[in-house]
């Protein structure tokens, strides 16, 4: 059965046998500590888009290891308190 075909309860409960290698916890545990202390060093460009309902921005931060990660945020020009987040990639 595709896990598609399942219930939203049955996929809460959904738990499938998983073969992980020894280290699995520790690696999780150390790579998160180590992002933790790389700075977001997150920095927002103001694009033209020639867009004059939408307000675009070019945004770098550091992932994983200081490595560039890069994304355009789009946000509407008229906006007050918080806005949904769509993430595509």
């Amino acid at each position: 059965m595709a896990f598609f075909d399942l219930s939203l309860d049955q996929l809460r409960a959904y738990t499938p046998p998983r073969d992980e290698p020894a280290d699995f916890d520790a690696f999780w545990r150390d790579t998160l500590a180590d992002a933790e202390r790389t700075p977001l060093d997150a920095r927002f460009e103001p694009f033209d888009s020639g867009m004059r309902l939408v307000e675009t921005f070019d945004v770098t931060f550091s992932g994983y290891g200081g490595q560039p990660i890069r994304g355009w945020l789009v946000l509407p020009r008229a906006r007050s308190g918080p806005l949904p987040c769509v993430v595509e990639y």
